[in-house]
C-alpha cells in the first residue's frame, strides 16, 4: 500500500541500547509499527513497538533496554518527536515459519525510578524542604528527571506542610495535587484548584485544570483542523484535514449528578485533640484546637463553578444542565489538617491548609468534570508537534446549508484541549494521530 501523501514522515532515528552485549543497534528494518501514548491523566509516556524478527533478535533482549526515537512529520512545522523509553515487558512471541512477531512494551525510564525510590521526607514551611515548588523538587531528586524538568512547566501551588511516609514519588505529588490551590490568578473565595501531573513530549508538567484551559501548556502551534466533506477541495495535501471524527454521548445527566457537577455540598471536619479523654465541642476551643465542623457547609452549583473557571473557549457559553436539580447530588466530607500555627510560619510564608482543603473540596472535582463537558475523538494525519496539553482549533460543517454555503457547526467547532493522543506509525502507510479533545464551553453564537 502506498504511503498517503498527508501522512508522510521522516524517521531519523530508531535505536535500541542493548544490555548484554552492551551495544546500540538500529532497528528501523524490524519495527513494523509503534504506538506512542500520552495523556494529561498519565504521569508517564508509554510506547509499544511491534517487531517482525527473522534474525532471532529477541534472543539478545532481556528487558530494561532503552529505545530512542526521532521522528518528524510534514505537518509538524519542523518540530520532531524525540523520546526515549525503556522496555518493561516483552510480549508473547508468535512464530510463523522462520519469522516471529512480538511487541516490546515500553515506558518512560522515570517510571522505573518511581517504583524503586521512596519519598520519606517533610515538605513546606518549617521543614528542610521548604522549596517553592514541591513537584519539581520530587521530579529532580526522586524521579531523576532533571533533563525533563523546566521551571516554566511547573505551575506554582499554594504552600502546604506535609510528610511523605515512604510513598512513591508519584504518590507524594498526587497527595499535594489534591490539597493545594492556584496562586497565579485566583484568591480567597474565587480560588481555583485541581492539579494534574503528567509527561508529554516537552517534559514533565504540573498544571492546574484552569491553567491548561488558559493554554499555559500549549506549544503555540496554532493548528486548525477541518473536517472536509466529500467533493470539496482539500488544501495542504490534506495534512490539516480530519480523517475521521467520533462524537461521544451527547449528555449523561445521571453521571454528572453522581459526580456533583451540577450541585454539591462540601463539609470540613476538624478532628480535635482529646483532653483528659474528652473531645472538644463542635466549633469551640478546648485544649489546643477546636473540633467538629469549624467551617460551615459550602454548597456549590454549576453556575458557581462555570463562573469561576477559566474557559478553553474564551467567552463561551455553558452546556446547560437540567433546571430541576434543587438539592445537592453529592456530599463531600473532608478531614481538615487543623494545623493552627501554620499560617504564622515564616511570617508571610505560612500556609492556610484548612481553607485550601475546603476550596479544593468544593471546586476541583466539579471543575474536572466541567472540562469534559464537550468531547471529540478525531484522527488526523500524523503531527509530531502536537502533544497532550496543547490547544487546537477544529472546524466542523453543520448538517444544514445556509444558501449555497455550508454553515459551521458552532456547538462542536472551536478550540479544544488535547487531553490525550496516540501517534501510530506504520510502514508503509505512514503516521496518524488520534486525538482525544475536551472543552468546558461552547461558542456563545450557538445560543
Amino acid at each position: 500500500m502506498a504511503q498517503n501523501e498527508s501522512r508522510k514522515y521522516k524517521l531519523d532515528k530508531l535505536d535500541i541500547s542493548l544490555v548484554n552485549p552492551k551495544a546500540t543497534k538500529d532497528i528501523k528494518d524490524i519495527v513494523v509499527d509503534f504506538q506512542y501514548h500520552v495523556s494529561i491523566e498519565a504521569a508517564f509516556v508509554r510506547c509499544d513497538f511491534t517487531i517482525l524478527d527473522a534474525i532471532d533478535f529477541n534472543k539478545s533482549l532481556q528487558g530494561g533496554e532503552e529505545i530512542t526515537v526521532s521522528l518528524t512529520t510534514d505537518s509538524s512545522k519542523g518540530k520532531p518527536l524525540v523520546f526515549t523509553t525503556k522496555i518493561w515487558k516483552i510480549g508473547s512471541i508468535i512464530k510463523s515459519e522462520r519469522g516471529q512477531m512480538y511487541i516490546l512494551h515500553t515506558v518512560s525510564p522515570e517510571m522505573f525510578h518511581n517504583e524503586m525510590n521512596k519519598v520519606f521526607d517533610s515538605f513546606g514551611p518549617g521543614s528542610k524542604n521548604d522549596v517553592s515548588n514541591i513537584p519539581k523538587h520530587i521530579c529532580e531528586k526522586h524521579l531523576k528527571a532533571k533533563s525533563k524538568v523546566k521551571s516554566e512547566n511547573f505551575e506554582q501551588h499554594s504552600k502546604i506542610r506535609y510528610i511523605s511516609p515512604s510513598w512513591k514519588p508519584l504518590d507524594a505529588i498526587t497527595y499535594l495535587s489534591d490539597k493545594t490551590t492556584r496562586t497565579t490568578s485566583s484568591k480567597g473565595s474565587s480560588s481555583q484548584s485541581g492539579f494534574l501531573f503528567f509527561e508529554n513530549s516537552r517534559g514533565f508538567q504540573f498544571r492546574s485544570l484552569d491553567g491548561l484551559a488558559e493554554g499555559k501548556a500549549d506549544g503555540k502551534g496554532n493548528f486548525l483542523y477541518t473536517y472536509q466533506q466529500k467533493g470539496t477541495g482539500i488544501n495542504d495535501n490534506g495534512m490539516y484535514s480530519i480523517e475521521s471524527i467520533q462524537y461521544p454521548d451527547k449528555a449523561d445527566h445521571l453521571k454528572s449528578m453522581r459526580l456533583g457537577t451540577y450541585k454539591s455540598i462540601a463539609i470540613g471536619i476538624s478532628v480535635s485533640v482529646p483532653t483528659d479523654s474528652r473531645a472538644t465541642s463542635s466549633g469551640t476551643s478546648g485544649g489546643d484546637s477546636p473540633g467538629g465542623t469549624v467551617y460551615p457547609p459550602r454548597e456549590t452549583t454549576f453556575a458557581d463553578i462555570f463562573k469561576r473557571a477559566s474557559k478553553v473557549e474564551k467567552g463561551g457559553a455553558p452546556y446547560t444542565p437540567p433546571k430541576d436539580i434543587a438539592s445537592p447530588t453529592r456530599q463531600k466530607i473532608r478531614i481538615l489538617p487543623g494545623h493552627k500555627n501554620d499560617a504564622a510560619l515564616g511570617k508571610s510564608e505560612g500556609t492556610t491548609a484548612d481553607k485550601d482543603t475546603m476550596a479544593v473540596a468544593e471546586y476541583a472535582a466539579a471543575r474536572y468534570n466541567l472540562l469534559k463537558t464537550i468531547q471529540l475523538t478525531i484522527v488526523i494525519p500524523g503531527n509530531t508537534a502536537i502533544t497532550a496539553g496543547d490547544i487546537i482549533t477544529v472546524s466542523i460543517p453543520a448538517s444544514q446549508e445556509e444558501g449555497k454555503r455550508v454553515k459551521e457547526d458552532l456547538k462542536f467547532s472551536g478550540k479544544y484541549l488535547v487531553a490525550g493522543l496516540t501517534h501510530t506509525f506504520q510502514k508503509p502507510e505512514g503516521m496518524t494521530s488520534k486525538l482525544i479533545l475536551v472543552r468546558d464551553s461552547i461558542k456563545a453564537q450557538s445560543y
